[in-house]
């Protein structure tokens, strides 16, 4: 992304914004986890209520960030508080040998956080006034695609069909590019604690 620092306290308010919308779309992310677990295989909803919570909570953060372009210390509290439970949640999502749902489960979950991520770059971009490059706006149309596939499966697998091999290989070849970026997780999760402290004159 093509930063130019400019007004030294947008440049601030822009990277802080960069860290909630980083938080809002791991939440989005394990949101969507839990409510496949919940619809192919039956998991109890504790785990999904508790992230809702705090995915909803996040989604009223950024909302009002993007109005007054500052956080308050209370604010900030709240969503490294978010922070933590998610590099909690984090550390076991990626498992030793699953099965198709919970591969089905990673695969889109981390294509709807990724979504998210991109949404808010391009948001970013347009609030901040900044150049973030063509290639997000472009990814747009891929992740729609691909949401909406995911979306199909699970609800095939929710009602007991069964999915065409060659989707089952697309599955799979996603999921082992997700796997390979597992020691990512919890280097995101330091940065968004960063990017919520950044300070431009510390």
């Amino acid at each position: 992304m093509n930063i130019n620092i400019g007004d030294p306290q947008k440049y601030e308010a822009s990277i802080q914004y960069n860290g909630i919308i980083l938080l809002a779309s791991y939440l989005q992310r394990l949101y969507v986890y839990e409510t496949i677990q919940v619809k192919i295989n039956n998991a109890t909803d504790e785990k999904l209520k508790k992230v809702k919570g705090m995915f909803e909570h996040s989604e009223m953060m950024v909302k009002i960030f993007e109005e007054t372009k500052s956080l308050m210390d209370g604010q900030r509290d709240k969503l490294k508080s978010f922070a933590g439970e998610v590099s909690l949640l984090m550390q076991d999502y990626i498992k030793d040998e699953p099965d198709f749902n919970e591969r089905l489960a990673i695969v889109g979950s981390t294509l709807y956080g990724e979504q998210m991520m991109n949404f808010g770059i391009i948001k970013l971009g347009h609030i901040f006034k900044q150049n973030v490059g063509k290639d997000f706006p472009a990814r747009a149309k891929f992740y729609e695609d691909r949401t909406k596939a995911v979306d199909l499966m699970v609800h095939l697998v929710a009602q007991g069909d069964t999915i065409e091999e060659g989707m089952q290989d697309l599955i799979d070849k996603w999921y082992v590019g997700i796997a390979a970026q597992k020691g990512g997780i919890l280097t995101d999760i330091r940065k968004i604690n960063e990017m919520l402290d950044f300070k431009l004159n510390q």
